[in-house]
């Protein structure tokens, strides 16, 4: 998915430096207008300290005034605000959910007009399906019109050929008339991670466990290019100084999973 770039809106974002000199310039501009000497604006001078204290409160006010406008636009929002977006779009923010993964929920599920057969539709179908874990939807693998699921259960396990029967069928009302559907066990793709962190005194190797491992998992979900970088920045939750001997699947390399496959999690972590 494609990302949006912050705007960039330089007249927000005075310094107090700059919103003096810009009410100096006016006070010079407007003494030459008159004919009159202009007043003395150095710092130690009555109109600095009267109207220096004034262009810092601007500036604060101008930095809130972005703040408050970029959180009308869901790329941007964050906290609160994201979860307002969250509301209006009729998608909760899971248990423990960061802003990131929530905000890339919310776009998903807001560039997607559900119930013209689209992949994600059946996606979304299959987990309303009790007992499915994971799905990923394939277009096209066996013929023009064919549309193929890969589920997994609870466990992050492929499907039982009996379960994959069952969801199919439960699956049936919402097909497409054209769509051939088909329902399969899901390849299991291994991201195996291994790392050694550098913990502050106190910290033990389970407590930020939890934390890198949903971090991991979330970016994970629905990700074909699995970014070695990105993968490292998660390493760095509270407690963890520093890390290295860092491998990917034994590599230093981007991962690419196979379309049909969905990826599960194998952490080791050594200190």
């Amino acid at each position: 998915m494609g990302t949006v770039d912050k705007p960039v809106m330089p007249i927000l974002r005075e310094t107090a430096d700059q919103i003096y000199q810009r009410i100096v310039n006016k006070m010079y501009l407007l003494a030459q207008q008159r004919g009159i000497t202009p007043p003395a604006t150095e710092e130690g001078e009555i109109y600095y300290d009267l109207l220096y204290p004034v262009s810092q409160e601007i500036s604060e006010q101008q930095q809130l005034l972005e703040y408050s406008f970029l959180q009308a636009f869901l790329p941007w929002a964050d906290g609160e605000y994201l979860d307002a977006h969250g509301y209006l779009l009729g998608l909760d923010r899971k248990p423990g959910e960061d802003d990131e993964p929530y905000r890339i929920r919310m776009l998903e599920r807001a560039r997607t007009e559900e119930g013209n057969g689209r992949l994600l539709d059946y996606e979304i179908w299959a987990h309303t399906v009790p007992g499915v874990g994971s799905a990923v939807a394939v277009e096209k693998e066996r013929n023009s019109f064919s549309v193929d699921v890969y589920i997994t259960d609870m466990n992050g396990d492929p499907a039982s050929t009996e379960f994959c029967v069952y969801v199919r069928n439960q699956l049936e009302e919402w097909r497409v008339a054209l769509h051939d559907l088909q329902v399969h066990p899901a390849p299991v793709f291994t991201v195996q991670v291994n790392v050694k962190l550098s913990l502050t005194s106190g910290v033990t190797v389970d407590s930020v466990t939890k934390e890198i491992t949903k971090k991991i998992t979330e970016y994970l979900k629905g990700r074909s290019q699995i970014v070695y970088q990105q993968v490292g920045a998660f390493f760095f939750v509270p407690g963890v100084i520093d890390f290295s001997n860092y491998t990917l699947n034994g590599g230093i390399v981007n991962l690419v999973k196979p379309m049909n496959a969905v990826s599960i999690l194998k952490l080791v972590i050594t200190t």
